[in-house]
């Protein structure tokens, strides 16, 4: 069985045709869902999935660190908590994107992803619930963010775009590596591969984006899991089966549901 750790399947782009979706995602060996969150909204769709797809998918609440820009209320991510708990098995995706953030004027706009990064931190220490990483060109303040919290989190590096340094880091920090499809057309990634434990690593899609190769330029999928599972496989010198088999345990393991 594969788990597909972070699809966005509440997005537009599977409004045509999102129960065919998930039953060809099925029919290639993907038989579980994380759906994490962007916005409140996105949030909420998340949870409806989940509470639509029982033990099939499950849900992540958060704000994506652009929607700092925002002045976002984490209060609504707590509402949908204390209602809904029980589809809930993570927070995020939260956390820091500098990629579009040049220059002296960025400050403000990196202080405000970081004070909405840290709020997030705290609601998933007080429900005990693993993050889901977001760390793109600002990993010396994610880990300054981090390592400033009284109760240390545990979590997924989603789309992991680091080298070698902060893969060291994020594995010192006892965090998971989320690999997309870009890691079957991305050197750097593949520079990296070699170097994360396989007890570590989680298969991602985050679908829409990162269709692997050789679909890239279509809408991504879940289905496309196994085709990143049997890239890696192939890579590393194992096979797909067992790749299936840790990284389904690895994301039972962080995100504990069964």
């Amino acid at each position: 069985m594969f788990i597909d750790t972070h699809c966005h399947l509440d997005f537009k782009e599977y409004e045509p045709d999102r129960s065919m979706v998930i039953g060809n995602a099925k029919k290639a060996g993907v038989k579980k869902f994380i759906n994490p969150g962007v916005d409140a909204y996105f949030s909420a769709q998340a949870v409806a999935l989940a509470k639509a797809n029982p033990n099939v998918i499950y849900a992540g609440v958060g704000f994506h660190p652009y929607e700092a820009n925002r002045a976002p209320d984490t209060h609504d991510l707590a509402t949908i908590l204390s209602r809904d708990k029980q589809y809930i098995v993570g927070i995020g995706e939260c956390g820091l994107d500098y990629h579009m953030y040049k220059g002296e004027k960025a400050a403000g706009k990196k202080d405000a992803q970081k004070h909405l990064f840290e709020a997030q931190l705290e609601l998933a220490a007080k429900n005990r619930l693993p993050v889901i990483f977001h760390c793109r060109e600002a990993f010396d303040d994610f880990f300054d963010v981090v390592d400033r919290q009284p109760t240390k989190p545990a979590g997924v590096m989603h789309c992991f775009g680091g080298g070698l340094q902060e893969l060291r880091a994020s594995l010192a920090h006892g965090f998971y590596i989320g690999l997309d499809g870009n890691v079957t057309y991305s050197k750097q990634l593949q520079m990296v591969l070699p170097h994360i434990p396989l007890d570590r690593l989680l298969l991602e899609t985050d679908a829409p984006y990162l269709t692997p190769e050789p679909y890239r330029g279509s809408r991504n999928e879940p289905k496309y899991i196994p085709v990143i599972a049997k890239f890696i496989a192939t890579y590393l010198g194992t096979t797909a089966d067992e790749i299936a088999a840790q990284t389904t345990a690895n994301t039972l393991r962080l995100f504990q549901f069964s």
